[in-house]
């Protein structure tokens, strides 16, 4: 197992390994192409891994320190190597003659003369289909576009990620002491900040620190600053105009109607039709059950506050009251239980009970942050499976919302073991989360151990290497074990939370579906309908959100256009979808689990077997059908959520 020297690099370093491994990728595949021998497994398949392993490995360790601690050197790096970078890409998937040797390949293994597993086969026909899609049919003058519109790319990504960062960082209140009512003295004290006191706005819309202010002008500054973020100082809008405007011509070029119709083609999805199919009328159920909440809450506002406005800002805060009172749950009561310790503790039990595996501190390695921590994850037998890092706490230089990256990808070729990370943003000073906190954790913990359990045999299929519409399933079955009795909460205390849980549901799903139809808007319009002015954003998204119904101000997406970093700097583009179309199998085998006993060691260990472990070594929904027996089914989902469509 090898870790990066994360304590070693300068960016200097990081520049020059950049360049090297670029360098190293060139010539590798160079040497693949121009290669006269008849193709084989060897000359190709693992030749082209060989090239691409340095590249891989220096560019993930700098990413990973970039989105959890980044420097002004270190975005300058970025920015600089953005459309280097896309352009280093495009040399490969628009080289003719790579697609020719891997074309050679395939013809030669399916008359037989090279003997090829199903790891091989999926490998090459993935490959051949990435250049296809890529445009390496294209004719020359299409081709020199294609670049060009691709390096603009990188660079609007680059430059999205950096001002929405800024962004969220300058939309920080300042507030006194007073307005902080109903926080506990441990949220105050962390939130101090000199002689006053300072509350930091996170990435979704709703904060979610309002649902404990008992000042209502304090929650409708909060939701203001929250909603009016990146449109003055550090503005998105001329970079996501611009990076809609770049995808619908790239995806047009490439032959496909939309940007959103190139993404479904690569994911489990397919069409947009499937896609269409599945999200509006979830979200048009969705929000009808939020708009019946609404009227509650409105009305338990009006007895708490007499001809006062019910606004959204108000929204998290009466659920919270009505929710105490109407199943005697408060949920600062479970405090003793919700420590950080406790809730990241439970999370690796919950790994060991269900796939045996065991964790080891080691405090002699230096993580990809100064507060991370490493751990060596062995099985059950004692054999290594990999290294895993946590880095936990907040902190300005740091994107926000949770993720997991993988910094080494575990091969069969290779016999490298995975190295990867998980990353959250809990406040230092605050002992102490919510039960969202606890979710996501069981969230991101599940996205590790998808990595961690990757036994492929090509190091870029290994672990999370699967389509966007599938990768968020694992991770979403792993929050199912937060419910379990004992695991984070006692059974009396899980009974209470569960129906509590479900009070408010509708709202929960609506704001998230909301935004995933608003992600499909952008990428699913044409060119010559989208925007071109920043004045127009706000315009566009409402008419893309009231086409179907979804216009409501007491719910408004879980991202606005402008803060909707999954989109725009991240590798969400219109694949948000992908969340909920990943729910439907994480219901489904979820599903599978009750009915076949529960989380029990037996149970893992098939899941681990057919479906983690193989990562995206195979056609991702023929591991789904191997662990469940069929294809997945919605109705579970819809049982879960209490909707009909």
């Amino acid at each position: 197992m090898t870790l990066p020297a994360f304590a070693d690099y300068t960016p200097e370093r990081y520049r020059n390994e950049i360049e090297e491994a670029m360098a190293h990728q060139r010539d590798g595949l160079a040497a693949l192409r121009d290669d006269p021998s008849p193709a084989t497994l060897g000359t190709v398949l693992e030749a082209w891994e060989d090239a691409r392993a340095p590249l891989n490995l220096i560019l993930s360790a700098f990413y990973t320190v970039r989105s959890s601690d980044t420097t002004d050197e270190i975005d300058a790096i970025a920015e600089d190597f953005a459309p280097r970078l896309a352009a280093h890409s495009d040399a490969i998937s628009l080289d003719r003659g790579l697609y020719e040797r891997l074309k050679q390949l395939d013809a030669r293994i399916a008359a037989g003369e090279v003997d090829a597993d199903e790891q091989d086969r999926w490998h090459v026909s993935d490959l051949l289909e990435d250049f296809e899609r890529a445009g390496v049919a294209l004719a020359d003058d299409d081709q020199e576009r294609l670049r060009a519109l691709n390096q603009r790319l990188a660079e609007l990504g680059s430059q999205f990620q950096r001002l929405n960062r800024e962004a969220r960082n300058a939309a920080t209140l300042h507030v006194t002491q007073e307005e902080l009512a109903g926080l506990s003295p441990a949220e105050i004290a962390s939130l101090a900040d000199g002689d006053g006191f300072r509350v930091e706005v996170v990435n979704t819309t709703q904060q979610p620190i309002a649902a404990k202010l008992a000042d209502a002008g304090l929650r409708r500054r909060l939701l203001d600053a929250s909603l009016g973020r990146a449109l003055g100082d550090h503005d998105t809008r001329a970079v996501l105009i611009e990076t809609a405007r770049v995808r619908a011509e790239r995806a047009t070029l490439l032959g496909f109607d939309t940007h959103a119709a190139l993404v479904a083609s690569e994911g489990t999805a397919k069409t947009t039709g499937a896609i269409e199919a599945m999200l509006i009328p979830l979200a048009q159920a969705a929000l009808g059950k939020a708009r019946e909440e609404a009227v509650e809450l409105a009305a338990k506002y009006a007895e708490l506050q007499p001809g006062a406005e019910f606004t959204a800002a108000d929204w998290t805060y009466v659920e919270g009251l009505l929710r105490k009172e109407r199943f005697d749950f408060d949920e600062s009561e479970l405090d003793e239980f919700l420590t950080v310790d406790r809730v990241v503790g439970a999370a690796y039990d919950a790994a060991t009970d269900l796939y045996g595996i065991t964790f080891r501190r080691r405090e002699d390695l230096v993580g990809h942050t100064a507060d991370s921590e490493v751990y060596e994850i062995a099985d059950a037998d004692g054999s290594p499976i990999g290294l895993f890092l946590m880095d936990l706490w907040a902190r300005p230089t740091k994107n926000g919302g949770a993720w997991m990256t993988q910094l080494v990808e575990q091969s069969e070729l290779t016999d490298d073991l995975p190295v990867v990370t998980n990353n959250c943003n809990f406040r230092q000073g605050v002992e102490t989360v919510s039960w969202d906190d606890v979710i996501t954790m069981f969230h991101e913990f599940g996205h590790a151990l998808h990595g961690l359990f990757g036994r492929a045999k090509y190091p870029s299929r290994s672990g999370t290497a699967v389509p966007r519409d599938f990768v968020e399933f694992p991770s979403q079955v792993n929050e199912h074990w937060a419910w379990q009795p004992g695991r984070v909460l006692p059974a009396e205390w899980l009974d209470k939370l569960r129906a509590a849980s479900e009070f408010g549901l509708g709202y929960a799903k609506a704001e998230a579906l909301i935004a995933a139809v608003l992600d499909y808007a952008w990428h699913s319009t044409p060119l010559d309908e989208l925007p071109t002015a920043v004045d127009d954003v706000a315009a566009f998204e409402a008419a893309a959100l009231e086409r179907h119904g979804l216009v409501d101000e007491l719910v408004p997406p879980r991202y606005r256009s402008q803060y909707f970093a999954h989109i725009w700097g991240g590798g969400y583009a219109a694949s948000y979808y992908g969340y909920t179309w990943a729910e439907v199998l994480d219901a489904d085998a979820v599903a599978w689990f009750e009915e076949n006993g529960g989380g029990t060691r037996a149970n893992g260990d098939h899941f681990r077997s057919t479906l983690l472990g193989v990562g995206g070594g195979i056609d991702p929904m023929e591991t789904y059908r191997r662990f469940r027996g069929r294809d997945p089914e919605l109705q579970p989902l819809l049982k879960r959520l209490g909707l009909t469509i």
